[in-house]
């Protein structure tokens, strides 16, 4: 296959590889022919039915007995070389699909060149199969093969030939369609995860500047407001950036990770605000273990904090509880303040790419809502959870 075939392939997303040339051939083949054979076999060993000799004479039904008994043996070797022949012509079949890639045929084009191809190889089985009968019968085996009778011969054993081959292609190019079916499936699959993971990623790596401002800032604002605190604040700020700079390497971590960074924020808010910030966090037993993405409740908190005590001349107030139910882990964070025409619904870069991460890995099973309540702003967050064991 040249380069061309092989960038089209790749542009079209069609493999270059037929999908149905393997292991699944060799188990259609095999289990075709060897149904054919026992089909064969057993009407061969069964004879003809008794009710077939209910209108003739003793002597008659007898005579018709011993001339099938007599047949018999020919038509064993018929049957064994028409099994042998359509083996061949089915192998070439596939053969000559594989080289000419007649599985990416439109239908309105496959029926006809295969019609064809198995007439040809139908008229050849046929021919193949009534010499030998005539060389046979010419030694001796069986009834000598009429000269009158040659003809319906041909024309009887290459219609059955022609059925043969046509139930063989009807079932193999229907292997074909279903097998490249499901190697479009899993493709479109491997794309939209491939998509999905490019865009998680990019949103890991606008978020990580997005903190590492924020916390500089926060940081710059604690040296000039309050000196002597500063040593403390960068420890927490070290916890806050480490949480930001490792959150492309997970899709899920646990809470309690997750409320380490929160934490270590809103210490370093509240030796920045002092008296102005005042906070109230709640964990309910057994959350620490339930999985969310990285910086989402940083996230959260680090936008209330924006909108909430930062954006007033004021005292401010900041809520936050995490809590397990039917629903999965929900998180609340609650700030005071009003939910603004800068906020509009969405908030900014921060909310507007929490959206769009649990849409990404959850799709409709997480939502978050934003809403104004009668002290304040309310952001929550529900994301299911994995079945426990």
């Amino acid at each position: 296959m040249n380069e061309a075939t092989q960038s089209s392939d790749v542009n079209t997303g069609v493999s270059s590889t037929p999908p149905f040339a393997g292991r699944g051939y060799r188990f259609m083949q095999t289990g075709f022919w060897a149904l054919f054979a026992l089909t064969v076999t057993v009407t061969l060993l069964s004879g003809p039915p008794a009710i077939a000799f209910d209108d003739d004479s003793p002597a008659r039904a007898e005579a018709l007995s011993r001339a099938f008994a007599a047949l018999q043996p020919l038509m064993w070797i018929q049957n064994i070389a028409m099994i042998v022949c359509g083996i061949v012509a089915t192998h070439r079949l596939h053969l000559i699909s594989l080289r000419h890639r007649w599985d990416l045929l439109p239908l309105r084009r496959l029926v006809p060149v295969v019609l064809l191809s198995c007439v040809g190889f139908a008229v050849g089985t046929s021919v193949v199969i009534n010499a030998l009968r005539g060389f046979l019968a010419a030694q001796g085996m069986g009834a000598a093969v009429a000269g009158k009778r040659l003809l319906m011969e041909l024309i009887t054993t290459g219609a059955v030939s022609l059925f043969l081959l046509g139930v063989w292609a009807a079932l193999y190019y229907a292997c074909q369609a279903f097998t490249r079916l499901h190697q479009i499936e899993v493709t479109s699959l491997r794309h939209t995860a491939a998509i999905k993971e490019a865009r998680l990623q990019t949103i890991a790596t606008q978020l990580n500047p997005h903190f590492l401002f924020n916390s500089l800032n926060t940081l710059r604002a604690l040296i000039d407001e309050n000196p002597k605190h500063a040593r403390d604040a960068v420890t927490q700020l070290s916890l806050v950036l480490r949480a930001s700079l490792t959150s492309s390497d997970r899709k899920l971590i646990p809470l309690r990770d997750e409320l380490t960074a929160v934490n270590a924020l809103l210490d370093l808010e509240l030796a920045r605000y002092g008296d102005r910030l005042q906070v109230k966090r709640h964990v309910d037993v057994g959350c620490e273990k339930a999985l969310i993405p990285p910086l989402l409740f940083v996230t959260l908190v680090e936008n209330a904090v924006k909108h909430g005590v930062a954006a007033r001349l004021g005292p401010g107030f900041l809520r936050y509880e995490a809590s397990l139910g039917q629903a999965g882990l929900c998180l609340h964070v609650q700030n005071s303040g009003t939910l603004g025409e800068n906020w509009q619904g969405k908030g900014g870069i921060g909310i507007a790419h929490t959206r769009e991460r649990l849409s990404l890995l959850f799709g409709s099973s997480a939502s978050m809502t934003l809403s104004q309540t009668s002290d304040g702003v309310e952001a929550s967050v529900c994301l299911p959870q994995p079945q426990q064991p």
